[in-house]
């Protein structure tokens, strides 16, 4: 008996080694692979993604070593669930599906923590890719939970695959203004505001429609994404100051009644 306790004890103790063991290897594989990507000028895109398949792999691993040290086989356990194992192959179909589809996902870079996506019609930033769902936060302070099955097979829009972007903003005169005159003064507020991008792109503007009360015009100009907004705002407010120094009406919805 005391000889089994010590072989017990004996046991217990190199399967607490392996845990340890493991732990600093998960430590020291991280640092290590952080430390190579920036010796190249590079930086992980997922860093979360990254560190919770790295802990499941050496988890596996240590899980082995210590059924090894017990001397557990498992191949009679599995060999032993017969029809059972065919229903627990059928219910486990669908996560292995979204794990292997998790794999695909962070391998071919479909999608990048920190990424602003809208995948099948959900809109928000992506926080982490797990093993059977991609973690999406939405600007409502929502947490969206996308199967990455879906993700993997749907349809993703990327908004910001580079540093700048393309807005429209939609701008109305009225029938009695000077056409020529209002687009030069558009032109000239695209060119004063700071905020919009100038370099390596095309900011210009189109008409759109006679309108029930407004000549449209539809103006395209970019902006960088950490004043996106600010940009917006900026360029609206200075489009609607420099038509009333110059006495160009932004027509609001007007309807002229005939009596007889």
């Amino acid at each position: 008996m005391n000889t089994w306790l010590q072989n017990y004890w004996d046991k217990s103790l190199l399967s607490i080694i392996t845990i340890i063991i493991s732990y600093i290897l998960y430590k020291y594989l991280i640092k290590l692979i952080y430390k190579s990507i920036k010796a190249f000028g590079k930086e992980i895109k997922a860093p979360k993604t990254v560190q919770f398949f790295i802990g499941i792999i050496i988890a596996v691993f240590a899980i082995l070593i210590i059924l090894s040290i017990f001397d557990i086989d498992l191949l009679p356990y599995i060999t032993g669930l017969g029809i059972s194992g065919i229903i627990v192959g059928l219910a486990l179909q669908e996560p292995l599906t979204n794990f292997i589809s998790g794999i695909l996902v962070m391998t071919t870079r479909k999608l990048f923590e920190g990424e602003v996506v809208d995948i099948n019609g959900i809109t928000g930033i992506v926080d982490e890719i797990k093993i059977n769902h991609s973690y999406l936060k939405t600007f409502d302070g929502k947490l969206v939970l996308l199967p990455n099955k879906s993700v993997w097979s749907g349809t993703v829009t990327k908004y910001w695959p580079s540093t700048v972007r393309r807005v429209n903003m939609d701008v109305g005169v009225s029938y009695g203004s000077n056409l020529e005159v209002a687009l030069k003064l558009i032109k000239k507020a695209i060119d004063e505001e700071p905020l919009v991008v100038k370099e390596n792109v095309n900011n210009f503007i189109a008409f759109k429609q006679f309108g029930t009360s407004s000549i449209d015009f539809t103006v395209y100009f970019w902006v960088e994404r950490n004043s996106y907004f600010e940009a917006i705002n900026a360029l609206a407010i200075r489009i609607k100051q420099i038509f009333d120094e110059n006495k160009i009406e932004i027509p609001f919805t007007q309807i002229d009644v005939h009596m007889k």
